[in-house]
């Protein structure tokens, strides 16, 4: 007599890969990922990762470096949670964009989780994986003098719902955050670089959301470690709203 396979749910640590885990929203995803127990990767091109999460070194615009990198977080012969996390952005008018800021914010934004993905994706049907990617409120709707980090993030969330689809009868699932005004370092960036002379018909259109502070960035790390969950099984091509409202 032959046995079935088991369907027990397996007992290891699951293994988690968050890029941009250097700061911000990636930092706070990696340790809520940690604090659950999970062996995590932090991906980033600085070392100031969470306590208790493993360092990777990646450029995630280079296809030799992401290559290289998912290789070392592979070593357990899997991958459960790709967190795609890892952003710039880009702010001020377009005729100013030069070739080398485009080139530079879809390499980040959009080209590298599709890199990450792709070089991922073994690993993560390996186990039945699943990924989260991080776009923002200006992959849903029209944001001014952002039109460069608009258009990749635009991308990205169309990248996640598309490949749901193409991946679900696999059992993988692809889901994305689409966060507001974050407190993160590059939102203090942004302050120095924003133009002080847009015009406010259409610059207030950057701050419309629910009054209060801005959003932390664990409330997106939190939000990420929902989706990747079991809890989450029958959740897959969503494109999760966090930015009260703006969208």
């Amino acid at each position: 007599m032959t046995s079935e396979p088991s369907t027990a749910p397996s007992t290891e640590p699951r293994v988690v890969v968050v890029t941009g885990a250097a700061s911000g929203i990636g930092h706070a995803t990696a340790a809520l990922f940690r604090d659950q127990g999970a062996t995590v990767y932090g991906l980033d091109i600085q070392p100031t990762v969470p306590e208790g999460v493993q360092y990777v070194e990646c450029n995630v615009g280079d296809r030799a470096s992401v290559d290289a990198a998912i290789e070392v977080c592979a070593a357990h012969g899997r991958i459960d949670v790709l967190a795609n996390v890892a952003g710039v952005v880009q702010f001020g008018r377009f005729d100013q964009i030069s070739d080398a800021e485009w080139d530079r914010v879809h390499a980040v934004d959009l080209k590298g989780p599709f890199m990450l993905i792709q070089a991922a994706l073994p690993h993560l049907r390996a186990c039945t994986g699943n990924i989260v990617n991080v776009s923002s409120v200006a992959g849903r709707i029209p944001q001014p003098y952002a039109v460069a980090y608009a258009a990749a993030k635009g991308g990205l969330t169309q990248l996640t719902k598309s490949l749901a689809l193409e991946l679900s009868p696999e059992g993988i699932r692809v889901n994305a955050v689409c966060p507001g005004t974050v407190d993160t370092p590059i939102v203090s960036h942004v302050a120095t670089i924003m133009p002080s002379d847009l015009d406010p018909r259409v610059s207030d259109r950057l701050l419309m959301m629910l009054p209060g502070p801005a959003i932390a960035p664990a409330e997106i790390g939190e939000a990420i470690v929902y989706l990747a969950s079991p809890a989450a099984r029958m959740i897959t091509g969503e494109i999760l709203a966090f930015d009260g409202g703006m969208g």
